[in-house]
C-alpha cells in the first residue's frame, strides 16, 4: 500500500511538472564515500527520492515553461552515519539563471550548508507542509529550494523575492521545534547558518546587498552582450554599493554578504579580465 500510494503522488508530481507548475530543475549528488556500509543501495535511492521531491513539486503558484525552470545543484556528503538511519554531513548548494541574449549562465548562489542533520530510511515518503514542521530532510530542502526562488526573482526585479524569503524564513522557524544544527541564531560557526542567512537577506540592514545583487545581474550582465562597457560600469558600481555595506556595517560575519563574493568572485574575474587597465585596477583596489 505504501508503494502504491509512494509511485501514485510520483505520477501526480510529474503530470504538475509536464503542466509548467514545477520551478526547479535540480541535479541531485550524494557523495557517500566516507559512510563505511555495505548496503550503498540507500544512498542511490535518496538521490532519487530528494530529486523527485525537489524538482517536481509545485514551490510558487506561478507557471514555468520547461527554459525557464531554475537551474541548480543539490550536492550532499556524508560524514557521519550515527546509526541506522541518522546521517550527517554538508550540502553544497549551487544556482545559475541565463544571461540575455547569451548563451551563459550566471550563477546567483554558491554556498555550503555545513551543518545537515537528518534521518531517513529507504521507501520513506518524503512529504513537507509550510506551516509545520514534519522532518529535517525535507525542511532542509524546502528551506534552500525558496532562497534559490528567491535569488533568481532578485535578479530580474528590485526586492522581487522576498515572497519567497520570507517562506524559508517560516521553514527555518517552524524546524527549531526539533532543535536540530543550522536553524537556530546560535548554531554553527561565525554566524553561517540557515537561521542567518534569511534573517540578512530580510533586514533592512542589508537591502543594499540586494539592490546591488540586482544592479549586478539585471542591469549588469544582461546588457553586456549588446553594451560591454555599460553593462561593466553596472557591475563596478553593484561592487561599490557593496564595499559602502561593509564600511557602514564593518561585519566579517555578514552571511549573506559574504555568500555574494563566494557566489560571483570568479565571475568578476572573468568579466574584467579584458577590460582597459585602469578599469581592471579600479577594481582590484575596491575588492582588496
Amino acid at each position: 500500500m505504501q508503494n502504491f500510494v509512494r509511485i501514485s503522488i510520483f505520477l501526480f508530481s510529474v503530470l504538475l511538472s509536464a503542466q509548467g507548475w514545477a520551478q526547479l530543475r535540480c541535479n541531485v549528488t550524494v557523495n557517500a564515500q566516507q559512510i563505511q556500509t555495505t548496503t550503498r543501495e540507500v544512498f542511490q535511492q535518496r538521490r532519487t527520492d530528494v530529486a523527485i521531491f525537489v524538482n517536481n513539486r509545485a514551490w510558487t503558484n506561478h507557471q514555468y515553461e520547461q527554459f525557464e525552470r531554475i537551474e541548480c545543484n543539490l550536492i550532499f556528503t556524508l560524514n557521519e552515519q550515527i546509526n541506522e538511519t541518522e546521517f550527517r554531513g554538508t550540502l553544497q548548494v549551487q544556482a545559475q539563471r541565463p544571461v540575455f541574449g547569451t548563451s551563459y549562465n550566471s550563477p546567483i548562489l554558491n554556498t555550503m550548508d555545513a551543518e545537515v542533520d537528518f534521518s531517513y530510511s529507504a521507501n520513506e515518503l518524503m512529504d513537507f507542509n509550510e506551516n509545520t514542521h514534519l522532518s529535517n530532510l525535507t525542511s532542509v530542502l524546502a528551506y534552500w529550494a525558496y532562497i534559490i526562488i528567491g535569488m533568481d526573482y532578485d535578479t530580474f526585479s528590485p526586492q522581487g523575492g522576498t515572497e519567497w524569503f520570507r517562506r524559508a524564513e517560516r521553514v527555518a522557524q517552524n524546524a527549531q521545534s526539533e532543535s536540530r544544527p543550522g536553524w537556530s541564531a546560535a548554531s554553527g560557526l561565525n554566524r553561517r547558518n540557515r537561521y542567518w542567512l534569511a534573517e540578512n537577506i530580510l533586514s533592512p540592514r542589508y537591502a543594499r546587498v540586494r539592490a546591488a545583487n540586482y544592479r549586478y545581474h539585471r542591469l549588469g550582465l544582461d546588457v553586456m552582450s549588446e553594451q560591454p562597457a555599460e553593462g561593466r560600469a553596472q557591475v563596478l558600481q553593484a561592487l561599490q554599493d557593496m564595499r559602502e555595506v561593509f564600511r557602514e556595517r564593518p561585519d566579517a560575519q555578514m552571511f549573506f554578504y559574504t555568500v555574494f563574493f563566494d557566489t560571483n568572485a570568479d565571475e568578476i574575474a572573468n568579466i574584467f579580465s579584458e577590460a582597459p587597465r585602469p578599469e581592471r585596477t579600479e577594481v582590484f583596489t575596491l575588492l582588496m
